[in-house]
């Protein structure tokens, strides 16, 4: 069911429920596209064809799981996950952030609140897509350049905007604590970003260490896949066992060994 076609950024619902219903023709009424996922064959179908800014997983209706969340997030072209529950208890909003959904929401909430929520999401796809051939970042080239080693980064693009990386031109979305994972590994090279700086990339709110890193696990495991998910790739993250993660080019020195000729 499509409740209102544009060429605009698609809100995408899977699960179904009388309340993501009336959510739904509120974001219709605003002017955003939307549809339904009639399962999860069908929402695996719709992320991986491309063109949904945001998805609304409802679990209301147990007609959705949050380990279709961490398939969809497997995927290339995932875009930010936001999920409404009924009865959110501990466990499944802990679960939900290791998975790395943008964002969490109760019916308690009142559904004026959460289309607002849906509302800030979606503008803010909509201004990274228009604000992109702006705001390209060059900054893997201007590393390069500045190395003199522009043949190293051949195969490698990101463009922060969109959160967008393109690898050997495949293009990959990234979510936001992905983004923040790639940008730093980009900074550290041609040495590696530690587990601790990981993790405190993608979590700078939490203060203890060890939460912070169960947590990053996930997110740096679906990252890595990503990567391995694109043929021929050049480029791969390596896990520096004990130590961290570096970006490195299949066939260059390790990170230690640059360190230590630099």
């Amino acid at each position: 069911m499509t409740y209102h076609d544009s060429t605009g950024e698609t809100l995408l619902i899977i699960g179904a429920s009388q309340a993501s219903d009336r959510i739904a023709q509120q974001m219709a009424e605003r002017g955003y596209p939307v549809a339904q996922a009639s399962g999860a064959r069908d929402a695996v179908s719709r992320v991986s064809t491309g063109g949904v800014s945001l998805i609304l997983l409802d679990l209301t209706n147990d007609q959705a799981t949050l380990e279709l969340a961490d398939t969809l997030m497997g995927l290339p072209s995932c875009p930010p996950i936001v999920v409404l529950d009924q009865n959110p208890t501990v466990e499944r909003v802990v679960s939900a952030l290791r998975i790395g959904v943008a964002d969490y929401l109760s019916l308690s909430d009142g559904e004026d609140e959460i289309a607002r929520r849906l509302t800030t999401h979606l503008d803010k796809a909509r201004s990274a897509v228009r604000l992109a051939p702006a705001r390209q970042e060059p900054a893997l080239h201007d590393k390069a350049q500045r190395n003199g080693a522009t043949q190293e980064l051949s195969g490698l693009e990101l463009n922060t905007a969109r959160r967008l990386l393109i690898l050997e031109d495949t293009p990959i979305l990234l979510s936001t604590i992905e983004l923040s994972l790639v940008e730093l590994l980009i900074q550290r090279m041609p040495s590696l970003a530690t587990y601790e700086e990981m993790s405190r990339a993608a979590f700078p709110s939490i203060t203890d260490k060890k939460h912070a890193l169960r947590l990053l696990r996930p997110h740096i495991a679906r990252l890595r896949r990503k990567f391995e998910s694109v043929q021929n790739a050049r480029w791969r993250i390596a896990n520096m066992r004990s130590q961290g993660y570096a970006l490195r080019r299949i066939g260059a020195p390790s990170p230690d060994r640059a360190s230590r000729s630099a």
